[in-house]
């Protein structure tokens, strides 16, 4: 089959990016034919570009990512368009499939059902696109449950999965308490600033590092002047940093899936978390989840002073790692293809 995908893709970094970029290595190699509409400036093989200025760069992706579209469909004879989002791709792949006449499927990854279907506008919106889409794949039980009601036809729950060659645990000294994600507000990071605050009032000095970029990273810089917080930024050797940590505290309440919970699982990381769709899907039954701001500090704390329950923590959140992977999920995500055709 020739599939269109279309959606975030390195260089750009993100949950959605890395799973198309997995996602098409992985089908690549059932021998399905992946191309990629994206307006992430990539100069990889099959991956189309479109130019988008930051402003209003949704609204200019539909116009111009129409034509383009348009042109890939035709030079590369595709069958299926699978979009990734339920807001700007979603919608320009609808738009593709009613011209085209093609096939067309739309995965959810989040905060496209956890926060943008809330909005006034933006939630209509997302209404409006997930009614028309037959196939619907979710990244998690709970997005396809939130989803199901809104879908008229099928959804599936296929997973993310995670590079296992690339995230692996070592035996490198431990140091370090790590946060992973955008800094904006549907991440959460004030709190982990507020977490290391009450951390270092009750004496725990361990550093603190913050991996990821976004609109809030003044503001966050600002309020953590003093307590020995590193802003690392957007990285790609994020595997690096994941191994050296202590553990890992994600401070999202609408996490759909949580691709970097997995990863640091996958290193032999512990991970707490505060409870959400994505950490209660990853985490529930390890004894990892935070209902309130006490219990994340309660939690963190016994992660750094008891080696024997940061031991424990850290097999149990690799076994559980070893449970998903990128080959499962691309050989699910052809099973739903085949149901199209």
């Amino acid at each position: 089959m020739n599939v269109l995908m279309i959606g975030e893709y390195p260089p750009k970094i993100g949950g959605i990016s890395i799973h198309i970029s997995q996602l098409k290595k992985e089908l690549k190699k059932l021998d399905q034919n992946i191309f990629v509409l994206t307006y992430s400036n990539s100069i990889e093989k099959d991956v189309y570009s479109v130019k988008s200025p930051s402003k209003f760069r949704g609204i200019f992706f539909i116009v111009f990512g129409f034509f383009k579209g348009i042109y890939i469909i035709r030079k590369n004879k595709i069958d299926i368009i699978h979009s990734h989002f339920a807001t700007t791709s979603g919608f320009l792949g609808l738009l593709l499939s009613l011209v085209s006449r093609r096939k067309r499927v739309m995965t959810v990854h989040g905060s496209d059902i956890n926060v943008h279907l809330k909005k006034r506008v933006l939630g209509k919106l997302v209404k409006l696109i997930l009614s028309h889409y037959q196939f619907v794949i979710a990244v998690s039980p709970d997005l396809a449950d939130k989803a199901k009601n809104l879908v008229n036809g099928e959804i599936f729950s296929i997973p993310n999965g995670v590079d296992h060659a690339k995230f692996i645990p070592n035996k490198s000294k431990k140091k370090g308490i790590g946060f992973v994600g955008a800094l904006v507000n549907e991440k959460n990071p004030q709190e982990f600033i507020d977490l290391i605050r009450k951390l270092r009032q009750k004496g725990i000095l361990e550093p603190a590092y913050i991996i990821g970029d976004g609109y809030l990273r003044v503001e966050l810089e600002e309020i953590s002047k003093g307590l020995n917080i590193k802003f690392i930024g957007e990285i790609n050797d994020i595997e690096n940093y994941l191994n050296k940590f202590l553990c890992v505290v994600s401070t999202s309440r609408t996490e759909g899936f949580g691709l970097s919970i997995l990863e640091s699982m996958a290193c032999g990381v512990p991970v707490v978390a505060y409870k959400s769709p994505g950490s209660d899907y990853l985490l529930s039954d390890l004894g990892l989840i935070a209902q309130n701001k006490n219990e994340l500090v309660k939690l963190t704390i016994k992660l750094i002073i008891d080696p024997k329950f940061r031991e424990d923590a850290s097999r149990k959140v690799f076994e559980k790692s070893n449970l998903f992977s990128w080959k499962k999920c691309a050989l699910d995500t052809l099973e739903v293809y085949k149901k199209l055709n």
